[in-house]
C-alpha cells in the first residue's frame, strides 16, 4: 500500500499529542528555542503581558496555567522583560504549599532576577541563567510582596524523561 508524502509528518504530530499525559497541551514555541548542539533552552519571560486576566501573569498566564518542561543538566536562559507598569520580578522557588509571600532563597542558584522583593521597573530586562538541576517541581514566582499571592506564577518542571524542552499552556495545541 503506497503512503502519500505529506502523511508521515501528520502521524508523528498525532502520536506525540497521544503520548502527552491527560490534562497536558503542546508545546507554544513562541517563547522557546532550543539549540540541541549546546543543550540551552532558551525562554523569553515577560511581566505583566498583554491579554490576561490580570496584570500579575508572566506571558499572559496566571496561576500555574503555563509550565516549562526541561531535560536535566540544560543550560538555561531566561530572558526577563518587564511590559507592566507595577515593579515585577522573577525568581524560581520550589512548588509547595503554602506559597511565600515575596521573595528569598531561589530553589535553583542564580535562578532570579536583580531586585527580586523590590521589582523592576517597566520595560526593564534581566537575564537569569543556571542549570537545570536531576528533576523537580519548580514555579517562577514574582517575589515583589503579594504578586505571587496574586496569582503572579507559572511552573517549571525539569524532567528526566524530557529530551527537549516544552512550554505547555492552555492555548497551545
Amino acid at each position: 500500500m503506497a503512503r502519500s508524502a505529506g502523511s508521515s509528518p501528520l502521524i508523528a504530530a498525532l502520536l506525540l499529542l497521544a503520548l502527552l499525559p491527560s490534562g497536558a497541551v503542546a508545546q507554544d514555541s513562541k517563547y522557546l528555542a532550543w539549540d540541541a548542539a549546546t543543550r540551552t533552552v532558551t525562554f523569553e519571560l515577560i511581566a505583566g503581558g498583554e491579554g490576561a486576566k490580570s496584570p500579575f501573569n508572566f506571558n499572559g498566564y496566571i496561576d500555574g496555567e503555563a509550565n516549562l518542561v526541561v531535560p536535566p543538566g540544560v543550560s538555561v536562559v531566561m530572558n526577563f522583560i518587564q511590559k507592566d507598569g507595577t515593579p515585577h520580578s522573577a525568581e524560581l522557588i520550589a512548588d509547595k504549599a503554602p506559597m511565600p509571600n515575596m521573595g528569598g532563597e531561589p530553589a535553583i542558584p542564580r535562578a532570579y532576577t536583580s531586585k527580586v522583593v523590590e521589582g523592576l521597573p517597566q520595560e526593564a530586562t534581566d537575564v537569569m541563567r543556571f542549570t537545570a538541576p536531576d528533576s523537580g517541581s519548580y514555579r517562577i514566582f514574582c517575589g515583589v510582596p503579594g504578586h505571587g499571592l496574586s496569582g503572579m506564577w507559572i511552573r517549571f518542571t525539569v524532567d528526566p524523561a524530557a529530551q527537549e524542552p516544552r512550554f505547555e499552556t492552555p492555548r497551545s495545541g
